[in-house]
């Protein structure tokens, strides 16, 4: 491939299921793009975000006010669903 361009329009000819699978390989692709600590260095971010606190604490409200209105996950749970 010569250009950007090019990886463009080839990617477009791909079959939809090729295409899926190159969007799962690109992270192992581009390493450098994509570090493997990503998750890390987005759960360690202590930067603020009011509005997912405010959605948080709505969402512990109304848990500790109705707690029989929320689904429980567990293991019994979830092996009930196979």
């Amino acid at each position: 491939m010569k250009s950007l361009l090019e990886i463009e329009e080839a990617i477009a000819k791909l079959p939809a299921k090729a295409r899926r699978q190159l969007v799962q390989d690109i992270p192992a692709l581009c390493p450098g793009e994509f570090p493997a600590d990503g998750w890390d260095a987005i759960l360690n971010d202590t930067a603020p975000r009011p509005a997912l606190t405010a959605a948080l604490d709505k969402l512990d409200a109304e848990h500790a006010q109705s707690p029989g209105n929320f689904l429980v996950m567990n293991d019994k749970s979830l092996r009930s669903k196979k």
